[in-house]
This record gives structure tokens, sequence and C-alpha cells, in this order.
């Protein structure tokens, strides 16, 4: 797979229809659930035996539909293009005076993936475009590439090279955005990631490391002139070990020893605190597939980080455990229910604030009602505690979606979200409606 863009500037938000009742939350899966157990609108006509269990619904291939390879010599390529259209009720993500608008997307990507006997190379090239009707300073052209190697080395032995440069911006719904700016924060990313792993046996030992350099491009103001965002430019250094065990197939455990360190070039430029920070990582991981029922992925660990600045509070103790839990549960061929929990620490330039300590949690079902139509739905809760400040942000949501293959090559995506947040920081609440129609073309 390609190395993936290091989260930025968390939205834990991903889709679609908020009901602010747990309750209600509660009622409206359970529905969806025992429709999607119903034996009697089961229309697919699937082989159990034939259906990848290790993943879920949307991640399968849907036969006779959805993206192929085309092969050119010894390489695959596989093309696609999402184009959409997207009403949101309140663009800029305020409290009162909410703005609407329409959103013109376009989303291409095109990936290169070698089918050789040794070695392997992956090449990834896409772009998220948005072009909005009344609001233009909203305007978004983000692209990204990445490339993943693998190179094989005796017996037992790889070395594995990931290359990402991504161009991209943080939504409105982002704490981390500028209030006065009169268009969206952008940022650039240039990572490297280096890998050497060697088997013996049961037995995986790895070592590797990955540096992100994160560039912020200056922003135009409100009202006139220039916010200059370079005290937001830093480096972050990735170094770590890890121990594999792996006792039986599809049966995994790892221990992961590392070291982490963010140098920010002058965060102090305008006065702020001084953000460069050390930490470390300790964590155990497990993963292991269950009777074709169950795929589980955890890990738990303690992450502390020191800040250079004093009038930083650092992040230890509880604030300092993290951990991440995905389940998958299949309760028929055509079914998937995901749960999913993740802690972490991220960046801030929030007042006060070391970093944030976010807690996710997030609960989706997947369903293939028919042969050419797959139904979703999820809800998800998150709070974000920015350490040494009084914010706290709570978020929620709640969602429903399908896609429709009209054609192998041609399907139909609707989505339709309610998305809410309740921040202790004043005018940082906000609700908003998003519905959305695409048409996805494939090779």
């Amino acid at each position: 797979m390609p190395l993936k863009a290091r989260p930025r500037h968390h939205e834990f938000i991903r889709g679609v229809f908020l009901v602010r009742s747990t309750a209600g939350v509660l009622v409206l899966l359970h529905v969806l659930l025992a429709v999607a157990v119903s034996p009697a609108i089961a229309q697919s006509d699937v082989d159990p035996a034939e259906v990848a269990y290790d993943v879920s619904v949307m991640d399968r291939p849907v036969v006779a539909y959805g993206p192929s390879a085309a092969r050119l010599g010894a390489w695959l390529i596989t093309p696609l293009l999402d184009v959409g259209r997207t009403y949101d009720s309140n663009v800029f993500a305020t409290a009162e005076n909410a703005e609407s608008d329409s959103v013109n997307t376009f989303r291409p990507r095109v990936q290169l993936l070698s089918d050789w006997n040794r070695h392997a190379m992956e090449f990834e090239v896409g772009g998220d475009i948005g072009l909005y009707e009344k609001y233009s300073n909203e305007n978004y052209h983000d692209y990204y590439f990445a490339n993943d190697n693998t190179l094989d080395i005796l017996t037992d032995n790889r070395i594995d090279l990931g290359l990402l440069y991504r161009h991209a911006h943080t939504p409105r719904t982002s704490s981390e955005n500028i209030g006065e700016s009169a268009e969206p924060l952008k940022y650039d990313q240039r990572a490297v990631r280096l890998g050497f792993q060697r088997y013996v046996g049961i037995i995986t030992l790895g070592i590797g490391g990955q540096i992100d350099r994160i560039t912020y491009a200056n922003s135009e103001a409100i009202g006139g002139g220039t916010i200059d965002n370079s005290d937001r430019d830093n480096t972050q250094t990735d170094i770590g070990v890890t121990i594999g065990y792996e006792p039986f197939a599809e049966s995994t455990a790892y221990l992961r020893i590392g070291s982490r360190d963010v140098d920010y070039d002058d965060s102090m430029k305008f006065g702020g605190y001084n953000r460069d920070s050390t930490g470390m990582t300790i964590a155990l991981g497990a993963e292991k597939v269950m009777a074709d029922l169950w795929v589980l992925n955890l890990d738990i660990g303690y992450a502390p980080r020191y800040y250079a600045d004093a009038r930083l509070e650092d992040i230890t103790g509880g604030n300092a455990m993290t951990f991440g839990a995905e389940l998958i549960w299949n309760p028929t061929a055509l079914t998937s229910i995901i749960s999913v929990a993740n802690r972490q620490t991220y960046e801030t330039i929030q007042e006060g604030a070391g970093g944030n300590v976010n807690t996710s949690y997030a609960l989706n079902l997947e369903h293939q009602l028919l042969r050419s139509l797959v139904l979703t739905a999820g809800s998800g809760y998150s709070f974000s505690n920015y350490v040494g400040s009084d914010r706290e942000d709570k978020d929620f949501d709640l969602s429903a979606g399908l896609q429709y293959f009209l054609l192998r090559m041609v399907s139909v995506t609707a989505n339709y979200s309610y998305r809410e947040r309740d921040s202790t920081e004043e005018g940082d609440n906000y609700d908003k409606h998003l519905a959305q129609i695409g048409l996805r073309l494939t090779f």
C-alpha cells in the first residue's frame, strides 16, 4: 500500500446525518441491522465460499462490478474518477448566521502496481478539487503523489521505502483553522519512510523511521492583507523498532518501541510558544481473524510528549495513554459491522495547549442489499482535550449512504449528513447538513 499521509488537523467526522440523542442513534442502527440480516431481502447471489471475510463489504470486490486493473506488460494500472455535487448548509462552520452553498467535486486517482515475482513497486497519484458556486474563496485544489517500494534481499529479508508529496487544505470545521482568514489554510507535506524487516521463523524483526516536512502557505486575510503562517512549519521524525510474533496463520502479535521528535522552524516568531517536543512510544498490538466472522486489530500503548516551552503542559500520565481498535463482524456474507476506537495526540496551535489528546469511537454498518447495491450507515463520537488549556470539543455524527452500480465501470453514490460540535470555546460550536450525490467511473 502507498505510504499514508500523516493525519494533520484531526477531523473525526466522516459521515452522514447526526441525531444528538444516543437512543436515536441506537434505534436507527437497530432498524438498519434488522434489514441487513433479513434473508427475505438479501437478493445478492454472492457465494459465501468466495467472500473475503478479512475485509468489510465496502472493501470487497463486487462480482461483475467495481474497478479492475488494465495490464501494461508487467504492470497493473487502475484509474478511478469520482464526480459529485454537495450541498453544505454551513460552509464556514459558524455558530450563528450560517451561510449555505453547493460545491462541485472532482476526485481523480490512478494506481500503478508492479506484478513481479520478486520485489514490488506501487505508484499512486490523485487529486481532490472543490469548486463552490457562491463562495469561490473556499475553492480548493488538493493533490498528492505516493510511491511504495519493496526490495527482497536474499531470503526472509526486505527493505521498504516510501515517498509522499501532498498539497492539501484544512477544512473550515478544523479547530486549527484561522478565523480571520478569507480562505482555507493550505499546506504541503513531504514524507519519506525507510524500513528493514527480517523474518526468523515465526518472529519478525523490524527497524525503520519516517520524516515528515510540513510547510504552510500564507493566507489572504478578511478585509485585505496577508496572514503569515510560517510559524506553523515543522519537521516530524519517528524512529522505531518492532518485534512481531505469528504463531498461527492470521494471528499476529507485536511490540513496538519508538521515539518522536517535532521541530518547529520558528513557532515563537510572533510571540507564541516554543512548540518543539520530544517523546517516545511503547505499544503492544495484535491482529486476529476468527472463523470468517470476526477480524480484530488492537493496540494499546503509552506515548508521552515533552515540550521545550515550560509554559506548555507535557503529555504524561493518563493523557499519554494511546489505543487503537478495529473490530469487523460479518454476521452474513452480505453484511459487515465495523466498530473503531482510537486515541492519540495531535499537534495544535491553540493558546496555552501543548497537544490535542483526541479520543474517538465509531460504529458502521455495510450491507450488500442487491448484487449491484451496497448500503452504509454509521455513527461516531469524538472528544478533544487540549491539554494545558480549558478548551474541550465534542463532535457527533451519524451516517447513511449508498452505492449503486449501473454498469461494471459506472456507479452512483448518495449520502446525507448532519454534523455537530459542542465546544467550550465561545463561537466554535456549529452544526451543518451535507447532502451529496455523485458518479464513480472506473476502468
